[in-house]
């Protein structure tokens, strides 16, 4: 289940990024701000992932 959330989690800022950089070559969003964007969205992703890996851990294997 880890390897699931934690692929999950790449695939996410992967798409992130391509989705950003697709828009800066249209014009529509400067590269500053995607950056930004994604300085914000890192941290609550990754807190989310960490929300599940708790959830998800087989607290008897120890």
């Amino acid at each position: 289940m880890e390897g699931l959330i934690l692929a999950i989690f790449i695939l996410i800022l992967i798409s992130l990024h391509f989705v950003f950089f697709t828009l800066f070559k249209k014009g529509k969003l400067n590269l500053m701000v995607s950056g930004i964007i994604m300085m914000v969205l890192a941290p609550v992703i990754g807190f989310s992932s960490g929300a599940l890996f708790l959830h998800f851990y087989d607290w008897s294997s120890g």
